[in-house]
């Protein structure tokens, strides 16, 4: 069995009559390159003057002589006619039937070519319209059923013909990236995407099931319809290894190179980063991870490309978006970061500064506090931290902010799932997909803890999805129960485990301290620290109490000393008293510095703050790593009645235990005080999947859509 292959691309064209392309011969040289490199065999490439009617026809000809076994692939990039004809460079509009291959005919040259596994691939269309690769011309009756039926004749068994466009349709190139939309994503799919790859091979109708995909959605982020179509199929399985660019391929493309990172943190230096800022990070990451060498070598987040990332928490998902804002930075291409929280936004400030500032890398924030967006309005940053809100009504107000952003990372993602906020979520990315009619696309990265099924999210925004669901800590998730059992799901092996008297409750008012405080004291004795998730501000007090009255713990006094002065508010008060027994709570009544010291020295490795009772708001995303998580209560309290958790809060709020370069394992525990809890708790969280995204405008205020949707549109 051989290979052998026919690249044509035509962008100059001898007749003043015909436009002249851009990325055809790109096309053609690109294809040949990257086969040629990983498939060797019997290849011809014909470009521009070479592309003659002639020459096809010759190179068509000499195929005739091929074995049954061997493989064949033609390609064909350029010019189309409505009257379903290929344009060689030579082509004469006034005599297209002399000076054209017909469809016809081009069925009648596959057809004498032996090999049982040939590919054709068209990236033409056969509808006219500038700008598109087709010609068009006047009084020209065009007979749409006769190029599906001339198409269909050309494939058949072992006979799999790839066009670029429906018989009606454009196909379009995309000049920015050198190349037609269709070869464009068939060189991507043939560089194995792990959404098709199998080890190191790729399944040939999957790989072109995926370039139909790709071309269809980066084609409608401008605003455009183009569905490639396949046609004919192959017997059996039909796989090719992963294509590697060789040297054929980096003597016609010099320029991409592309670098690659490795585990080594220092692999980042191949990027332009600055080794000052790599050995910054390298105090926090000294190595990268899976996650981030497959964001970076495979799904472009250093390229400009869109991805939507989803991830466990404490996989190192942020990484991915400081790795682009900062990159972009260096160019002086500014990034936003968009945040649900205030709190989120705070603790992100703090960091960025720390790590950044002294590369004069400015970070500023916009939230609801924030009095001053003048920075921000007149570009002078180079990240902006901003909440949901916040960023939509400065992009709603000031639109030409937009102009000023090269990359917006959007945190939290699983937010969108949010019966409350998400419509407001959706609204944004909403917003961010329509200004790419006016030109305007930064690169997007979405990042999201463990979820469910996306719906498309990814290719609604015109991107990929880089999805992990495994741990870089091991987490035994389960619940204390009512007897005192701990149940949980192993970390390592995923199977249900019961430790028996685990704790021996106490009895003593049948209230949730009763086994709160057993709990944690055991987790105290076996050296961990401990987050106690409570579902309103004033149980987030009353627990911080009774812990700190019954666990005897030392003074957190580091933590004392370093609180703010003044006149100390009610929730001050409180939170001084159960410092000194080395027990916080952390909630909206504190002010933002006593959160601060609160997570300052709760992630410390020698702290003596080892409990925090706090509300949700903490396990969103605010670094405070944890040995262990207890949860009390699944409900947010609200006007309307108690609402749920989703699974997707629940996982969120275990993912705190555990955290990658804290603990070597994590565990976390529901406290079920009855068998209904028990069996509930079990089926609808633990052993649960994350529920699918799915849009939340219908449950939004219709008004208010409207009112943005206007200003949107103005």
């Amino acid at each position: 069995m051989a290979f052998k292959g026919i690249f044509i691309g035509i962008d100059r064209y001898t007749s003043r009559e015909i436009n002249w392309l851009s990325c055809a011969s790109h096309d053609a040289k690109a294809l040949y390159a990257l086969f040629s490199d990983t498939l060797g065999g019997e290849t011809r490439l014909l470009t521009d003057g070479q592309a003659t009617v002639t020459a096809i026809r010759d190179s068509f000809e000499q195929f005739t002589r091929s074995d049954r076994d061997d493989v064949v692939v033609i390609a064909f990039s350029g010019h189309g006619t409505e009257t379903h004809e290929l344009v060689a460079h030579d082509t004469d509009p006034y005599d297209l039937a002399a000076t054209t291959i017909p469809l016809t005919t081009l069925g009648e040259w596959c057809a004498r070519i032996p090999s049982r596994r040939l590919l054709i691939v068209l990236d033409c269309c056969f509808s006219g319209g500038m700008g598109a690769k087709a010609l068009q011309f006047e009084g020209v009756a065009r007979d749409i059923q006769s190029v599906e039926g001339k198409l269909n004749q050309i494939s058949g068994e072992g006979r799999v013909i790839l066009t670029a466009s429906g018989p009606t349709q454009k196909a379009w190139e995309n000049p920015r990236l050198g190349h037609g939309l269709l070869t464009l994503h068939l060189l991507e799919a043939l560089r194995g995407p792990e959404e098709i790859r199998e080890g190191d091979r790729i399944g040939v109708l999957r790989l072109l099931d995926y370039v139909v995909r790709r071309v269809v959605d980066d084609a409608r982020q401008i605003r455009r319809e183009q569905h490639p179509a396949v046609r004919g199929t192959f017997d059996g399985e039909f796989t090719w290894p992963v294509f590697l660019p060789g040297a054929i391929y980096h003597a016609a493309f010099p320029d991409r190179g592309e670098p690659v990172a490795t585990a080594e943190i220092a692999s980042l230096a191949n990027f332009g980063f600055p080794q000052a800022v790599i050995e910054a990070w390298a105090g926090d990451i000294p190595r990268l991870n899976e996650l981030q060498l497959a964001a970076i070598n495979e799904f472009g987040i250093l390229r400009g490309e869109h991805v939507v990332a989803s991830a466990p928490t404490s996989s190192g998902k942020t990484m991915l978006g400081e790795l682009a804002a900062v990159r972009g930075a260096l160019d002086r291409r500014r990034a936003l970061f968009l945040m649900p929280l205030k709190a989120l936004v705070n603790d992100k400030l703090r960091q960025f500064q720390r790590v950044y500032g002294p590369f004069g890398i400015r970070t500023i924030e916009a939230t609801g506090e924030t009095d001053d967006v003048s920075p921000l309005l007149r570009g002078r940053y180079d990240i902006a931290l901003l909440t949901y809100e916040k960023f939509t009504a400065i992009a709603l107000t000031h639109p030409y902010v937009l102009e000023q952003v090269g990359t917006i990372v959007i945190d939290e993602v699983q937010m969108i799932a949010d019966k409350g906020r998400g419509a407001n979520l959706e609204f944004i990315m909403t917003l961010l997909r329509m200004r790419r009619r006016d030109g305007l696309e930064p690169q997007v990265i979405a990042l999201s803890a463990v979820i469910g099924d996306t719906n498309g999210l990814e290719r609604w925004l015109g991107g990929r999805l880089l999805r992990r669901v495994e741990r870089p800590v091991p987490l035994d998730e389960g619940a204390v129960c009512y007897d005192g059992r701990f149940r949980y799901l192993d970390g390592d092996t995923g199977q249900e485990r019961v430790v028996e008297r685990y704790i021996l409750p106490l009895h003593d008012e049948g209230k949730h301290r009763d086994w709160v405080v057993p709990l944690v004291r055991r987790l105290i004795l076996e050296g961990k620290q401990v987050i106690v998730f409570r579902e309103t501000t004033g149980e987030t007090r009353h627990g911080s109490q009774y812990l700190a009255s019954a666990l005897g713990l030392p003074s957190a006094s580091e933590a004392l000393a370093d609180l703010p002065e003044g006149d100390p508010s009610q929730a001050s008060a409180h939170l001084r008293e159960v410092l000194g027994h080395g027990v916080a709570f952390h909630n909206s009544h504190l002010d933002r510095e006593e959160r601060r010291v609160i997570e300052d020295h709760f992630r410390r490795r020698d702290t003596r703050l080892r409990v925090i009772v706090a509300t949700t708001t903490l396990a969103m995303g605010v670094n405070t790593p944890a040995s262990a998580v207890v949860i009390v209560g699944l409900e947010h309290p609200g006007p309307q009645g108690p609402q749920r958790y989703s699974v997707a809060e629940y996982k969120n709020l275990v993912g705190r235990a555990g955290r990658l370069g804290y603990a070597e394992r994590g565990a976390s525990y529901l406290i079920a005080t009855s068998p209904r809890e028990e069996h509930q708790y079990w089926e609808q969280y633990i052993s649960a999947r994350a529920e699918d995204l799915v849009s939340r405008f219908r449950n939004a205020d219709s008004r208010t859509l409207i009112i943005r949707v206007l200003v949107l549109l103005r």
